[in-house]
């Protein structure tokens, strides 16, 4: 249990939550003679629970509608003024608008990881790259390929 909740980097009632539900799988899978007993029952319990995690994991992942774009305040405007709040909504509009005009798979990549806070090795799978590194180098490459059009343009 420890060592999975390690490895996936999940909270201490994230992990007993899923511990418990495991638990429960086990012996339902042992009174409806879905476990066959071609391993270890310690053994089973552990897959169950691992796959059990990683669903939690992607289930919290691929539900996220948050925003990870911040926009800088001027300090000379008030925090609600209207210019100010259209100017801030203009940029994002812009930001978004660019980010389209890279093309596939930037854009994919990009909104996956800024808007909608994939890992790197989900981002690698939704985009049908070989693993993380390979999507970190892409994102690496698309975030490159936005700055240097944003600054064209005298945004960034």
């Amino acid at each position: 249990m420890h060592m999975i909740k390690a490895k996936l980097h999940l909270s201490s009632q994230a992990i007993k939550d899923i511990y418990a539900d495991s638990i429960s799988s086990v012996i339902w899978n042992i009174e409806t003679n879905t476990f066959h007993g071609q391993s270890k029952i310690s053994t089973y319990l552990y897959k169950i629970l691992y796959n059990k995690s990683v669903d939690f994991i992607r289930y919290s992942s691929t539900n996220k509608n948050v925003q990870h774009l911040e926009l800088n305040e001027d300090l000379d405007s008030e925090p609600n003024d209207p210019g100010r709040i259209l100017e801030s909504s203009l940029d994002v509009l812009t930001v978004k608008e660019e980010i389209k005009s890279l093309g596939e798979p930037c854009y994919s990549i990009i909104m996956d990881w800024a808007y909608w806070g994939y890992s790197m090795a989900e981002i690698a799978s939704r985009n049908v790259l070989d693993n993380a590194d390979k999507a970190k180098k892409k994102k690496y490459y698309c975030l490159q390929k936005l700055r240097t059009s944003l600054k064209s343009k005298g945004i960034y």
